[in-house]
């Protein structure tokens, strides 16, 4: 909030206080009733502004919608009725994200084409196909590896491996700072362990294949070992175009030209 926003003579704050002053005829009783009047303006403001920034995780509008019957499709609930409850903050910080994110799913489904992408671009620069090892499937932990890791030193830039819109940027991940990349058919592109992203890399952004989306590093689950990339590649399902089931993204990558 700026300071014209917080100024009792801007328009967020001049009808209330007006109406005080007309009601209030000074005094104490007076002064409350304006103190009451501008927390409440104050919170109209917040919420308006709170409001736009939410607005920002919305796709770009300069692109129409390629399949416009899917915005008004309705996710089902992740995990169902059976969902574990969060065991700690993180886990729960973790939850409310994705819960939030899952509110501008059908604008995204609306927005990209029908059919995925039949190949994926190496993302990182400086690495090929034969440098990569195949560890889709490998134990981690309380879970399996759903992706495929891209060792580069740190700060290595990392490229779109496909083209979409930016779905999420945040650091809540497991694998810490993270982009995913919402993509043709509703695959979406998750791109972790960031050491930084982009300034200007915004939610709801058009990115095309080779455009700029973050550099690599080691954060969340991924501190202690190399720098490098996870991608993951996730997929819809045909009773529930929310869902997100992995698939192996090497046998899709390909080095750049």
């Amino acid at each position: 909030m700026g300071a014209a926003a917080l100024d009792p003579s801007s328009a967020a704050f001049s009808r209330p206080l007006r109406a005080v002053a007309l009601s209030a005829a000074g005094g104490v009783a007076g002064r409350a009733a304006l103190g009451t009047a501008l927390v409440a303006a104050m919170g109209a403001c917040l919420l308006a502004a709170l409001t736009s920034a939410a607005a920002q995780s919305l796709p770009d509008p300069d692109y129409p919608d390629l399949r416009p019957e899917l915005s008004e499709y309705r996710c089902q609930e992740r995990g169902g009725q059976g969902r574990p409850e969060p065991s700690s903050e993180a886990e729960r910080e973790r939850f409310a994200m994705r819960a939030h994110y899952r509110e501008y799913f059908p604008a995204f489904l609306a927005r990209v084409g029908h059919e995925p992408a039949e190949v994926l671009i190496m993302p990182v620069d400086g690495v090929t196909l034969g440098q990569i090892a195949d560890t889709w499937g490998a134990p981690r932990w309380d879970r399996f590896h759903e992706g495929v890791d891209i060792f580069a030193p740190r700060g290595t830039p990392v490229r779109a491996a496909a083209p979409g819109f930016v779905y999420r940027i945040d650091d809540l991940s497991l694998g810490g700072l993270s982009v995913t990349v919402f993509g043709d058919g509703g695959v979406r592109y998750f791109y972790t362990h960031f050491d930084s992203v982009p300034e200007e890399l915004v939610e709801g952004q058009r990115v095309e294949t080779g455009d700029l989306i973050g550099y690599v590093g080691n954060s969340g689950n991924a501190a202690g070992t190399p720098p490098h990339l996870h991608l993951g590649v996730y997929r819809g399902e045909d009773d529930d175009l929310c869902e997100w089931s992995a698939v192996n993204p090497l046998p899709l990558l390909r080095d750049r030209p």
